[in-house]
């Protein structure tokens, strides 16, 4: 028997076993309820449904300020850095708390940290809309901080809550459930800036943190109420977990795509706008711009996860994403590399926010469902709340680096390089990770296709594939065979 039908043949029995060990572990996990008829077709549904309510608000309450608070704060005795600091504080927390909750996670259960991070983000909300009263200058900038910094708490919290239950919710449905979920995500960051405008236009300063924190605070009892009571927390050491999963090839490098996904979206916030204005578009006209590019990613967003479920090849559409927003910022630079590429054309320019839109979905969408089965399925990780609040941290931890870094680097760029090299320079740095990506999931596939035909001659004597006893360790660590042995 020859080493390619062996090898196809051991990675079926792993797939079974895995399948098998998955459906036994999600059994002790605190997500899933002990009967199976509890779960539902319509229970599944209103958790999926609260999770994107929860994940719509949230994202609307964090961009719901842009249009009237610089201004407002300048009023109030702010200066630009000042009013830099109260915005990019929020991203600072979220990196710094995100892999810490993960870690809190198996401790509390995810429907204890979702719901203190509800309340934490929406009574945060609800009492920002009452810094105006503040007295002018320093108090009023050290209260914006130290309620931004409580709703970034609470929105850390809660995100990777979220993300932890999907993956114990919808084990084999990761990417799709996280797809659909990126379109509300990506709906509310979208509604948040005009919701704010016209409540403030309605209202005044306090209307729009008031409604945002209300519709927050008004998602705890559906969230408590589809959610089920956890059957058991773990006192297990999470730590241990973390060190191990960051020393595995394939989450950093897994981490770096988060990371450059985020300043893909990122890179555009202070830069766009000033780019088109010698195409001559009024402001509602370049709104409308951020809202092409918005608009793909968030319908893109639950097909790519489709298709990373039924495909399982997750990195090649990460590579896709990579290639897509390289011909978008080539594109909208456009770069000085081809010089005969339209110079201030609008037509030209949306279809370069079209590939972007693009490429954010491609790029961030497969992360996670790779680095559930990276840890779980390739390196012997238990498949349980303790992994999933993990790699949840990690993942959301990762996304506000990027978030700080993209309009950070774009700003400096833009000021120092102008538009047309900053695109072709960020164009460059992707192409860079694309390729050391694919590179690594050559060699990763090959060292593990080199693995499973080192056992083709004992399969091909068996009938019932890898004996007890078989040894799995390798470089990449340890993988799940049958019996779950594990050397």
């Amino acid at each position: 028997m020859s080493a390619k039908p062996a090898f196809k043949r051991l990675q079926s029995l792993e797939d079974k076993e895995f399948k098998r060990t998955q459906r036994s572990a999600s059994e002790s996990t605190e997500v899933n309820a002990p009967a199976e008829k509890l779960w539902g077709s319509t229970r599944r549904k209103l958790i999926l449904v609260s999770l994107c309510f929860v994940y719509f608000s949230s994202c609307a309450s964090f961009s719901i300020l842009s249009p009237f608070f610089p201004n407002e704060a300048a009023i109030k005795g702010a200066d630009s850095a000042s009013i830099g600091i109260i915005f990019g504080v929020y991203s600072l927390v979220t990196f710094l708390m995100s892999p810490l909750m993960g870690i809190w996670l198996p401790k509390v259960g995810p429907r204890f940290m979702i719901t203190s991070g509800l309340f934490l983000m929406g009574g945060a909300e609800t009492l920002f809309g009452f810094v105006a009263d503040m007295p002018n200058g320093s108090v009023f900038i050290v209260f914006c901080i130290l309620l931004r910094i409580v709703s970034a708490l609470g929105g850390s919290m809660a995100d990777v809550a979220i993300f932890a239950i999907v993956a114990g919710e919808f084990p084999n449905s990761i990417g799709a459930v996280t797809g659909s979920m990126e379109v509300f995500s990506g709906l509310g960051f979208m509604a948040g800036p005009p919701l704010g405008g016209v409540l403030f236009t309605a209202g005044g300063f306090r209307l729009p943190f008031i409604v945002m924190g209300a519709s927050i605070l008004l998602s705890l009892p559906l969230v408590m109420f589809v959610l089920p009571m956890p059957r058991e927390t773990t006192s297990r050491e999470s730590k241990g977990s973390l060190l191990k999963v960051m020393k595995i090839p394939g989450i950093i490098m897994l981490g770096s795509c988060i990371i450059l996904s985020g300043v893909v979206l990122g890179f555009l916030d202070p830069t766009l706008a000033p780019h088109l204005k010698p195409f001559k578009l009024n402001p509602t006209q370049i709104g409308l711009m951020f809202l092409l590019m918005g608009a793909v990613y968030a319908i893109s967003s639950p097909i790519v996860g489709w298709i990373g479920d039924k495909t399982k090849k997750t990195k090649l559409l990460i590579v896709l994403g990579v290639a897509f927003a390289d011909l978008g910022y080539l594109a909208l630079g456009p770069t000085p590399l081809v010089p005969f590429l339209p110079q201030k054309s609008v037509w030209f320019a949306a279809i370069a926010l079209i590939l972007l839109g693009l490429s954010c979905s491609f790029y961030l969408v497969p992360c996670l469902p790779d680095m559930m089965e990276t840890a779980i399925k390739y390196h012997g990780l238990p498949d349980d709340i303790t992994t999933h609040g993990v790699l949840s941290g990690i993942f959301g931890s990762l996304i506000s680096v990027g978030a700080f870094l993209g309009p950070t680097i774009g700003g400096a760029m833009n000021r120092w390089l102008g538009f047309p090299w900053s695109a072709t320079i960020l164009a460059a740095i992707l192409t860079f990770q694309g390729l050391l990506l694919a590179v690594f999931s050559i060699f990763e596939a090959a060292h593990r296709r080199k693995r499973f035909a080192s056992y083709h001659q004992v399969a091909s004597g068996t009938e019932n594939g890898l004996p007890p006893s078989a040894p799995t360790t390798s470089n990449y660590g340890t993988m799940n065979t049958p019996n779950n042995v594990k050397v």
